[in-house]
């Protein structure tokens, strides 16, 4: 497949940050034509290109009508009609990328506005059904550098949830396991996100305690650690992401919390129980 495909531009937009956009309608019979897009085949995974490293994404014909009752809607009824959209939303690490890119126009339109400095992204494609994103147009400020920040500790999405009118009380783990499970079956949860993680190693009565972005770039079933060579059972709390900047602070709050109880090689000075020793060698201060 030759890199022929014409190249097309975005403004980033609120949706933009949160799920994907749609393309303009000039060249949907191109790009369906060019990636196989119809029935039985709505959907093609791709690859955009952000500074040299590339994030998963997906290309789709999607069909849309404004008969809806959300508040706002127009009231004009429009037949509906398919669209080609490239979207993210189950992507975490091409969300966070993209956010940082043109971080200005993602912090501009949190609250759903349409500042009036706007930004421009182009998307090129360079073959093997990958995008590469060039900037055109880009807002640079004092504040660049504080709105990453923000980001990386997912600090504008808890803005958004102190903010909202809908505010409602979020559990602070969305999910976690109530009893110990084997390390065979730690396949199973290899895409769970922003996880702080337990390893027992039986023969060893040894722990360890560590945290993961993404359970499974972290932790396989012949994983080891420093001073815990195996392990054959392991526990996991998952973190809601509104709430993933704690994800180091639980780290160390659990490590803290263990060597309390048992011997352990941080140096705190614990009950030493003798059943198990908590094997991490480090702890933040």
């Amino acid at each position: 497949m030759s890199a022929n495909l014409s190249p097309f531009y975005v403004v980033p937009g609120y949706t933009f940050f949160y799920w994907g956009f749609t393309l303009k309608k000039s060249v949907y019979d191109e790009y369906k034509k060019f990636f196989g897009l119809k029935l039985g085949s709505l959907v093609k995974p791709i690859e955009l290109e952000i500074g040299r490293k590339k994030f998963d994404a997906k290309i789709r014909i999607a069909r849309i009508n404004n008969q809806g009752k959300i508040k706002n809607r127009s009231s004009t009824i429009y037949p509906e009609r398919e669209v080609v959209q490239i979207f993210y939303d189950g992507e975490p690490d091409t969300l966070k990328a993209l956010r940082k890119l043109v971080i200005f126009s993602y912090a501009s339109t949190i609250d759903k506005s349409k500042p009036k400095l706007k930004e421009l992204l182009e998307f090129e494609y360079k073959g093997n059904n990958s995008f590469k994103i060039n900037v055109i147009s880009k807002q640079e400020t004092d504040f660049d550098r504080m709105f990453e920040f923000m980001e990386d500790k997912n600090l504008f999405a808890f803005w958004k949830d102190e903010n909202s009118k809908k505010k409602k009380k979020d559990k602070l783990f969305i999910s976690y396991s109530d009893k110990w499970i084997k390390s065979k079956e730690v396949s199973s949860y290899s895409n769970r996100t922003n996880i702080v993680y337990i390893l027992h190693d039986s023969d060893s009565k040894e722990l360890y305690v560590g945290k993961a972005n993404i359970f499974g770039n972290r932790v396989k079933e012949d994983s080891s650690r420093v001073a815990l060579e195996k392990f054959d059972k392991f526990l996991f709390f998952e973190l809601n992401p509104e709430y993933s900047f704690l994800l180091d602070n639980l780290e160390n709050y659990t490590i803290r919390f263990l060597a309390s109880i048992f011997k352990n090689l941080v140096k705190v000075k614990g009950l030493d129980i003798e059943s198990l020793k908590l094997v991490n060698k480090q702890i933040k201060k």
